[in-house]
């Protein structure tokens, strides 16, 4: 699924209850390039693509992880960029890190990896969604993981992110009132 499609439909939902989406404009080619300097990975050209047509949703929620309840805030370019950042500064205390579960072979072993990327976010990091540019030797380049801290666990999530954007949206759809936080 193209990200401009998925915003629609996610949109249309809002509007259904009466709500409001209003995304920033696309990053700059010169912003998403930042990415590809301060992360040191190659360009992914669907999360690149979706940060053309918007940096991020802000406040609003845009995503949601098949199978768990949270909506997630698509990160702008910038936010990115400190949340991969913040991981950086922290990985060292995680230095032989083994999960408590065994890890799905398609995703790398250790606590975090410089070829992961963050693109969506719940509670300042708690909950992160990345596409991951260093899968282990069973998965593909391109495939969306989740990190979830306390426990910490890293959790395969979809092949590739216009995948993940279908898996969302059902998601979304099965449970709107969830998503929009709606009686909370």
């Amino acid at each position: 699924m193209h990200f401009s499609v998925y915003a629609g439909a996610v949109e249309a939902i809002y509007r259904r209850f009466d709500r409001a989406l209003a995304l920033p404009a696309g990053a700059t080619d010169s912003a998403i390039a930042s990415v590809e300097i301060a992360l040191g990975v190659p360009p992914d050209s669907d999360l690149w693509a979706a940060w053309r047509e918007a940096d991020g949703s802000g406040a609003c929620s845009l995503l949601m992880r098949p199978g768990f309840p949270t909506s997630y805030e698509f990160l702008s370019v910038a936010e990115a960029i400190e949340e991969r950042a913040q991981l950086d500064r922290i990985v060292a205390g995680y230095e032989g890190y083994a999960d408590p579960e065994p890890r799905d072979p398609r995703i790398r072993s250790g606590w975090f990896h410089p070829g992961w990327v963050p693109f969506a976010g719940f509670g300042s990091g708690t909950l992160l969604l990345m596409v991951d540019h260093a899968p282990a030797a069973g998965g593909q380049v391109g495939q969306v993981i989740a990190f979830t801290h306390d426990p910490d666990e890293i959790t395969y999530v979809a092949p590739d992110f216009p995948t993940f954007l279908q898996e969302s949206l059902r998601s979304i759809d099965a449970d709107p009132e969830e998503f929009l936080e709606i009686g909370f």
